[in-house]
């Protein structure tokens, strides 16, 4: 059970990194060629991989601080 802990976590880890890097190759696969495509695309891909690990931070402090609450709350039952 205490591997759970770990293995969901490293799961859905990777699979937002793989859906941030497949929309980072689409979107900058849309840009079209001018002398401000290379700009752009670099822009997406910063804002990506940027938003992913402010979601992945997030979603670690949450499971944290709702983990911390439940434990509290059983401590304080028992």
């Amino acid at each position: 059970m205490k591997s759970l802990r770990i293995i969901i976590p490293v799961i859905i880890t990777a699979f937002v990194t793989a859906i941030a890097i497949f929309s980072a190759i689409w979107l900058s696969g849309l840009v079209p060629a001018g002398p401000w495509a290379e700009l752009i695309k670099a822009a997406i891909v910063i804002f990506i991989i940027g938003s992913t690990l402010v979601i992945i931070a997030w979603s670690a402090y949450f499971t944290y601080i709702i983990r911390e609450t439940i434990e509290k709350a059983i401590s304080k039952k028992g």
